[in-house]
């Protein structure tokens, strides 16, 4: 009889806790419905769609062909739910087959330059033939002019596509700043979002026309007293080209610098004070408003927790829109500095040393402009990645 009872009690206890284990399954699954019905409304909400507006602005068919896999219609959604095909293989691999191209496409530049120099060397060659020596000097002027007029026309396009990508960047950002502080606000970091918005909004529009007013006109200086210290021995510019470039140099880092210590130093402080700010009114919530305080607060956790999970998305959305602005005219202008050294290599051989001076300092000054350009991007890319670690640090905190 004892056996009996004791399976009858075990039979008995193991149903309860089967009924409690499906109990607990059920509940979990009902939260996982309620998270990702949750998570569903707010990628339908006004602000995510706007940012996906913004990267459908700037989504050319160069950015298409660089990132297939990224559709701006969907992005964020993809984003959320982790689908990304994201194979850094092949994103390399079209970024090479990308530059390659533009290399190629561009070659007409390089024969006219080589076609150039073999003159200009001819008629160096033949200046002892002709009457006076001032007729070879003044037919080797005209070859170095007419070489540098090519080499003006494509490095005045590309200073032109740097102040191009240069607005493009900022406009994206004006656009996108509103809207990840509106996320910022919807996960409880009032704090930082009223420090972010006026700063940052201040901090980007102040160093891109910094940079596009003040920096490429400098490097547009430095490469035309580069042209003119290569056209004679007498006259030497060397020193002053030397100088301007240093000036370009600590400036660029300057703002970099001050960027990057302004908005750290901002959204580490708006943090912490929402960290703590939201931590008081969860423990006051779930201490002084009796039975539903602690099931309020837990609501409120969850939908922060799914803002959190979109504002996230939508700031490495963000970034990729910075990317897909900047990279493929990046490389366009990176296809124009191997064009340059390039035949600086192959004419150096034949041609005078003045040519080949020139078109490696021309190509320096291409390779300055595709730098500062580069340092406008990650100086954007790191402004958008502070605002998404802010969020992430006060929901630690919290």
């Amino acid at each position: 009889m004892e056996a009996l009872a004791a399976k009858d009690n075990n039979a008995s206890s193991g149903q309860i806790i089967g009924q409690e284990t499906e109990k607990s399954q059920y509940d979990d699954t009902n939260s996982l419905d309620d998270t990702s019905s949750l998570i569903e409304e707010q990628l339908n909400a006004n602000d995510t769609k706007s940012i996906t507006e913004s990267v459908k602005k700037y989504y050319s068919k160069e950015a298409e062909e660089l990132f297939p896999e990224f559709k701006p219609d969907n992005i964020i959604s993809s984003a959320v739910k982790g689908d990304f095909d994201l194979s850094i293989t092949g994103i390399i691999n079209r970024v090479v087959r990308y530059l390659l191209g533009e290399v190629f496409l561009n070659t007409d530049i390089l024969i006219k330059i080589i076609i150039l120099a073999i003159i200009c060397a001819i008629l160096k060659n033949l200046q002892n033939s002709f009457l006076s020596e001032s007729v070879g000097e003044l037919a080797f002027f005209v070859c170095y002019i007419v070489i540098v007029s090519v080499l003006m026309i494509s490095f005045s396009t590309a200073m032109t596509m740097c102040v191009s990508i240069i607005d493009k960047m900022v406009s994206f950002m004006h656009s996108i700043i509103p809207l990840l502080i509106s996320l910022l606000v919807s996960t409880g970091n009032l704090s930082s979002a009223g420090v972010f918005q006026p700063i940052l909004i201040m901090l980007v529009e102040l160093g891109a026309t910094i940079i596009k007013n003040f920096f490429i006109p400098l490097i547009f200086l430095i490469t035309v007293l580069n042209i003119v210290n290569n056209i004679s021995d007498k006259v030497q510019l060397t020193k002053l080209s030397g100088f301007i470039k240093q000036i370009c140099t600590w400036g660029i880092g300057l703002i970099l610098t001050i960027f990057i210590a302004v908005v750290s130093i901002q959204g580490t402080m708006g943090a912490v004070v929402d960290g703590v700010t939201s931590k008081t009114a969860k423990f006051a919530l779930g201490t002084f408003i009796p039975v539903v305080g602690k099931y309020l607060a837990d609501a409120a956790d969850t939908v922060v927790g799914c803002t959190l999970v979109i504002k996230n998305a939508s700031g490495i959305v963000a970034m990729i829109g910075i990317i897909i602005i900047c990279l493929a005219p990046l490389l366009k202008i990176l296809a124009l500095v191997i064009l340059y050294r390039l035949a600086s290599a192959i004419v150096e051989p034949i041609s005078d040393k003045k040519i080949t001076n020139c078109m490696s300092d021309m190509a320096s000054s291409l390779t300055f402009l595709l730098g500062i350009t580069a340092a406008v991007s990650v100086m954007f890319l790191i402004a958008i990645t502070v605002v998404i670690s802010t969020t992430n640090l006060s929901t630690m905190i919290r």
